[in-house]
């Protein structure tokens, strides 16, 4: 995935300061935020910029994110 193209105007829904939310890719197909620790994936190209699912990745090492396949296989069972 290229995020070059978008990264600049992303911002965490959960940082509300207009300085503040900057994303950063952390993995591939994922996306951080420097700012609360927040985590989102990316899935088939676009970011899933829900505040809860940045909810659910809070606080999980980097290492420890699944590869988007496997989240894809989670959020088909959850739903």
């Amino acid at each position: 995935m290229n995020t070059k193209n978008y990264i600049d105007i992303l911002r965490c829904p959960h940082c509300t300061r207009e300085d503040k939310g900057v994303l950063a890719e952390v993995k591939s197909e994922w996306l951080g935020c420097s700012d609360c620790g927040r985590q989102y994936p990316i899935v088939e190209g676009i970011p899933v910029m829900l505040p809860e699912e940045g909810d659910k990745w809070l606080g999980v090492a980097t290492d420890d994110l699944p590869k988007i396949e496997e989240h894809d296989r989670f959020v088909s069972a959850a739903s």
